[in-house]
């Protein structure tokens, strides 16, 4: 590929924003966070409406045919403005949108990476990209190419479904921990009817808000992030919620997003009346079943290191950090900001570890 056969082009504010992504085929679309209903709610969200959103586009000069979409967004830390992606901690993973065919070489990369941020808007000191996989999907990130990436904070936990539900259950979870849900599956099944069932569209609603209230008796209340949510579940896909019912009323759920191949785990939340029968377990429990059974590739547990995803047998593979300094004074807050977030970063890990084990399921999985 010769520098000549590319260009750059910078789209700007969110409306123009989302409907280049949107209009995006379907191929360039790594995971469900890259699916038009996720970007263009959130792109309608209140804060993102009036943030200042630009995507830089690389395009082939003969067709104008996008080859690889970056949108990015503009935040402050400490008086200074950066440029980051779409995240606002809702997004668990963030990479670029790409063509199939993009394969330039690393050297190639990088001379197409130095066009990228001389066409950037002159308004930020540095550019920072965390949650940014590699490996998910089949499309390389030409991102990792440029070097000098670094660990992110977060890991991620897929499950892969590599076999039939029985044999999976049977070599790769936790078998104690099966026994524990078998026994508590069999004491609610005394009380009632159980049934599991997968629900989409304006019907899938109020089992939302109820998940989300259920976290909230936990956790903090999220009403940017639920209503978020709410818009998402309303238009369909990708996002399904996942119901565990006794007699008819719901007493956990599971919220997450459908993709051809994997369904990627977002939020549990159970009523605190059934705790004892560990009603999030069983509906996760319930979710690997259908997601075996539609021949789903993985479940994707996502973010955050939660005890009870390893008792599914769930991997952990590595998210990365990826950076560029424009100037002394952004290599200067960039090297701060990545200082704080490792010392909080230690000091969660340290909460954490001092919190019961079950501490997380109610919880979004970031």
């Amino acid at each position: 590929m010769r520098n000549n056969d590319v260009q750059i082009r910078i789209v700007e504010g969110p409306e123009a924003v989302g409907d280049l992504l949107a209009s995006l085929p379907d191929e360039m679309r790594r995971s469900a966070f890259h699916h038009p209903n996720w970007i263009t709610n959130w792109l309608a969200t209140p804060d993102h409406v009036r943030r200042r959103t630009i995507a830089t586009v690389v395009e082939e000069v003969a067709s104008g045919r996008p080859l690889l979409v970056l949108p990015l967004t503009l935040e402050s830390f400490g008086g200074t403005d950066y440029w980051t992606s779409l995240d606002r901690g809702v997004c668990d993973y963030n990479d670029s949108l790409g063509a199939a065919d993009f394969r330039p070489s690393p050297a190639e990369m990088r001379a197409i990476w130095k066009r990228i941020v001389a066409a950037l808007p002159r308004d930020a000191a540095f550019l920072l990209i965390d949650k940014l996989p590699i490996d998910i999907g089949t499309r390389h990130e030409p991102l990792a190419d440029l070097g000098g990436l670094r660990p992110s904070h977060m890991t991620r936990h897929p499950l892969r479904l590599d076999g039939d539900y029985s044999t999976l259950r049977a070599t790769r979870f936790c078998q104690t921990n099966c026994r524990s849900l078998d026994r508590k599956r069999r004491k609610l099944e005394r009380k009632g009817r159980l049934a599991f069932d997968s629900v989409a569209g304006p019907e899938a609603v109020p089992l939302l808000d109820r998940v989300m209230a259920w976290r909230a008796e936990r956790y903090d209340d999220q009403p940017v992030t639920t209503d978020f949510y709410r818009r998402l579940v309303e238009g369909g896909d990708p996002a399904r919620v996942m119901v565990l019912t006794l007699d008819g009323q719901p007493i956990s759920a599971v919220f997450g997003l459908t993709e051809p191949n994997a369904f990627r785990l977002l939020v549990v939340g159970h009523d605190k009346a059934y705790s004892n029968w560990s009603p999030g377990l069983l509906a996760i429990e319930d979710a690997i079943r259908a997601a075996c059974a539609a021949g789903l590739a993985e479940f994707d547990f996502t973010i955050g290191a939660e005890a009870y995803k390893f008792a599914f047998g769930v991997a952990t593979e590595p998210l990365w950090l990826f950076s560029a300094e424009f100037g002394p004074h952004g290599s200067a807050m960039l090297r701060l900001m990545l200082t704080r977030n490792s010392i909080a970063t230690r000091l969660k890990r340290w909460l954490d570890g001092s919190a019961p084990a079950d501490r997380g399921v109610e919880a979004k999985t970031g």
